[in-house]
Parts: C-alpha cells; structure tokens; sequence
C-alpha cells in the first residue's frame, strides 16, 4: 500500500482549532500536528496534547504574519520584503528561537519537524536562519518543503521561491520530505471529501498533506475558519478512512 503522512497545521492558534485536532489525534487519523506557540493558551494546549501521549510527530508551526497580539501581518507583504532583501536577519532569528524555546518549555521536548505558517519558513532569508537554528537546536528534526506540483497560483508562487531549499537542507543534513500536497481553495461551500478523494487518486507514495481542521468558531483573526469544521468532520468519519482503503493508502506511522 502507498502512505500519506497526514499533518495538522496551527495547532495552539486558537481554542476551537486546537480542540478539532485534539480530537484527531485521539483517533489516531493524524501523523503530524505542527504548533503555534506565541499563543496564550499554548501552554495549556501543549499540557492536553501531552496527556494524549500522542504517538504523531509534534513540530514547531513558525509564525511571522498571525497576530495573537497584534495585527495580522500580510504574507504577500512579507514575502516581497524578502525577496528584496529587507528583512531584519537578526529579528527573524529572534523570533524563531523564542517559538522554539517556547516549545521546549511547555511541550517539555524539542520539536520533531518545522514548518511555517502560511510557509513563510521557506522564504529568502528566513529558510537560512530557519536551517542554522533547527540544526543546531535538534540535528535530527526534519523540515518541511512546500514543493507542490500543482497550477494553483500559490503552488506555482511557492514552487519557484522555494527552488533550492531541499538542496540547502540536505547539505546541512536536514531530512525534508519528497513530495508535498494539499493546497485547495478555501471557501464554505467547497467539498472538501471530494478533494481528499481527488489528492489520493494523484499524489505518489510518501506523500506530506497538509490539512487544517478545527471546530467551528467566529474567528474574525482565522480568515479560513470557516471552512475548518468540514475537513474536521471528514476527517473523524468512517468516509475517510474507507477512501483511504478505496485509494490503496495508508497513514504513515
């Protein structure tokens, strides 16, 4: 059988999110759950999935454009800055290594992966850091890349910004995965168990997706919370585990 490894983006960002994969994890539908930890109630989310003893790997969701408390800041603006080399190195850094202790402190371990949120990980300037810091700090964690063979106009963007990371990575004798998917427009009427059986009918074995669960909440900060509960609700059924069996897949454990 092929095999998916399952990951479950911004876990810590908000109660309703965080309690959605909670409840994955306890199911065992997940293989990965990827954290915020500027959050205020990352401490005490850290302290529920803990008690799970969760047998996924937990990693470490950088963020340079959510606002717990602050204003959401633009990626497109971020990723212009870094394109034109006007990020502040020192501040990137800064900030990476504060998530990362962050982490330690409350999850009582390093992380096991790294990735970005809205994959801003793997932008100029920020991979560099991102690459210095992980392996230094856990040699063995593995870091995302968000190489996706899609036309979508944001795996196209991605593809091209990201083109050399897996080649830095692997000379700094960091893991990444091979193969990447699961971008997909977001709005509420959007069928999201119809997509999931389309992305396994397509992605080759040993493939990273990316999924964003999470019960339904008004969110004003969240600009895809609406569409969260769905791939939740999919994710928990019995439909995705028999599509799973359909496509000839399995989660990799």
């Amino acid at each position: 059988m092929k095999r998916i490894t399952l990951c479950a983006d911004d876990f810590g960002q908000s109660v309703a999110i965080s309690s959605g994969i909670l409840q994955l994890v306890a199911a065992e539908r997940l293989q990965a759950v990827s954290c915020m930890t500027e959050s205020n109630i990352w401490p005490k989310m850290a302290c529920r999935l803990k008690a799970l003893d969760p047998k996924q790997q937990i990693g470490l969701h950088f963020n340079l454009t959510h606002g717990f408390n602050r204003t959401n800041r633009r990626v497109t603006l971020l990723i212009l800055r870094a394109l034109l080399r006007q990020l502040d190195p020192c501040e990137i850094r800064r900030q990476f290594v504060q998530q990362w202790l962050a982490f330690e402190d409350h999850y009582g371990q390093a992380p096991e992966f790294v990735d970005g949120h809205q994959h801003v990980h793997a932008l100029p300037i920020i991979r560099r850091i991102v690459i210095e810091e992980t392996h230094q700090r856990n040699p063995r964690a593995w870091v995302r890349v968000p190489h996706s063979g899609g036309l979508m106009p944001k795996e196209v963007m991605l593809r091209t910004m990201t083109t050399g990371f897996s080649v830095d990575l692997k000379n700094a004798g960091i893991v990444s995965n091979a193969r990447f998917a699961g971008f997909r427009p977001y709005c509420r009427n959007f069928d999201f168990a119809r997509f999931f059986r389309h992305l396994l009918a397509t992605v080759e074995d040993d493939t990273l997706v990316m999924c964003h669960p999470g019960e339904s909440a008004d969110d004003p900060r969240d600009p895809i919370g609406g569409c969260r509960q769905k791939e939740l609700d999919y994710l928990l059924s019995e439909q995705f585990t028999s599509d799973l069996a359909i496509a000839g897949f399995r989660l990799n454990h």
